[in-house]
């Protein structure tokens, strides 16, 4: 009996340190309220960054990640309306720039391939891919995030032939906002 009772108790320990060692571990987190230290994380990892703070009460704030695929975003979104640099999401974004719209059946497919992404149509008929990653004010493991982010960018990679699909751009990558935000695919119908 006592044999099963020191059996289980090493079990529930062995168990229980991992979450004793994280505690104690100064892992960092990543939330959408603290765009500096998303920023921090990102370049500590070896991405080249841009911040654009939102301008006025339409805009949004967003990082732009340099990757060796494309330009991918970092979208701060679900803001507290009085106060707005308080924000709870995360939305990982890119869109593809096209010289006609992306059929339906593209969309239907890339949706149905991936199971984290959402794709749809920009109102300019560009298709836009995102990755919600909701981090709430607690926030989320740095190595959580960047393991979002490094996978983000091998979907978009992987899509990149289905979106020029039967268009004539062909080459193009995934694009950069302006900082305007026009073409961020914010304006989806």
């Amino acid at each position: 009996m006592s044999k099963t009772v020191s059996i289980i108790a090493a079990g529930a320990l062995a168990v229980c340190a991992p979450a004793a060692i994280a505690q104690d571990s100064a892992m960092p987190m990543v939330s959408a309220g603290d765009v500096q230290g998303v920023m921090n994380v990102l370049r500590s990892a070896g991405y080249d960054v841009e911040l654009f703070e939102r301008k006025d009460d339409e805009d949004t704030t967003f990082i732009e990640i340099d990757t060796a695929i494309g330009v991918n975003q970092v979208r701060f979104t679900d803001c507290a309306p009085a106060v707005p640099d308080f924000c709870e999401t995360l939305v990982l974004s890119a869109w593809w720039d096209r010289e006609t719209p992306i059929s339906d059946e593209a969309l239907a497919a890339a949706n149905k391939q991936n199971k984290y992404v959402s794709v749809f149509r920009a109102s300019d008929g560009d298709p836009v891919m995102q990755w919600a990653i909701l981090t709430r004010r607690e926030g989320i493991p740095a190595t959580v995030f960047l393991n979002a982010v490094q996978r983000f960018s091998g979907i978009t990679r992987d899509y990149r032939d289905v979106v020029f699909e039967n268009d004539g751009a062909g080459e193009e990558a995934a694009t950069a906002t302006n900082e305007t935000g026009e073409g961020d695919g914010s304006d989806a119908e």
